[in-house]
């Protein structure tokens, strides 16, 4: 875990980190592939991609060809959505996209969300199980976990794909830090009035696990959450709290 954070920050850094991200969210996972696509809502084209594992070598085909014939992109949303729950057989069974794409890359499902959403630009990600096995149960906490911290990284991708900000712009990443929230949530709500200042997401991810391994420890927070937000109440990540 401690890798995937230190990856996910990176990626909120620099661009060219993504690839190793998604290789260790493809460990983290036990998926073999995942797929982060960036597309330009003007034209309907993807102007970035980013294949690893089992569709890497189809990246290129993708891009000029079977990106216009899916399905399952244009139905992601914030939530994360498997390919077969998406879309009935007998519409995958005549789809050119599935039988000539994604089985081509040997590939059985897919889960995926769209991590974030402007005027101009979506970006979608999806991690890819191999035909002949399932996606494993740890996979949804997992997650769950990482969601929003992906989120974040999603949107500075875009900020330096639209407006060209050096990564360290004092707009977009201040040299002093910014300041989080850690509330506890379960209906019953303890907020964190103060808050405290960390320099990158994944300092801020692994603060809040810290905080959720405490509070198992010393008492029955069970179906609690540790809920971490920025200055402007905008959530970071949902992290369970389990005995």
């Amino acid at each position: 875990m401690q890798s995937l954070l230190s990856a996910l920050n990176d990626a909120a850094m620099h661009s060219d980190a993504w690839p190793q991200l998604l290789r260790r969210l493809m460990d983290e996972a036990g998926v073999a592939g995942a797929a982060l696509i960036v597309t330009n809502k003007t034209t309907g084209t993807v102007d970035e991609a980013v294949f690893c594992g089992l569709s890497a070598e189809f990246k290129s085909r993708y891009v000029e060809h079977y990106a216009a014939l899916d399905p399952y992109s244009p139905l992601l949303d914030a939530r994360w959505t498997m390919l077969s729950a998406s879309l009935p057989w007998a519409l995958l069974r005549r789809s050119e996209w599935y039988n000539e794409f994604v089985l081509s890359c040997g590939v059985r499902d897919i889960l995926g969300t769209r991590l974030t959403d402007t005027a101009s630009h979506s970006v979608i990600l999806g991690v890819h199980q191999r035909i002949g096995r399932q996606f494993s149960p740890d996979v949804e906490p997992l997650i769950a976990t990482i969601t929003e911290p992906l989120r974040f990284a999603a949107r500075r991708y875009l900020d330096r794909l639209n407006e060209g900000r050096p990564v360290g712009d004092p707009q977009t990443a201040p040299a002093e830090g910014s300041r989080f929230f850690f509330h506890i949530e379960n209906g019953v709500n303890y907020p964190d009035e103060c808050g405290s200042v960390f320099l990158s997401p994944s300092a801020v991810a692994k603060r809040g696990l810290t905080i959720a391994r405490e509070l198992a420890r010393v008492g029955d927070w069970s179906g609690f959450s540790v809920v971490v937000t920025d200055a402007w109440g905008r959530m970071i990540t949902r992290i369970p709290i389990k005995p």
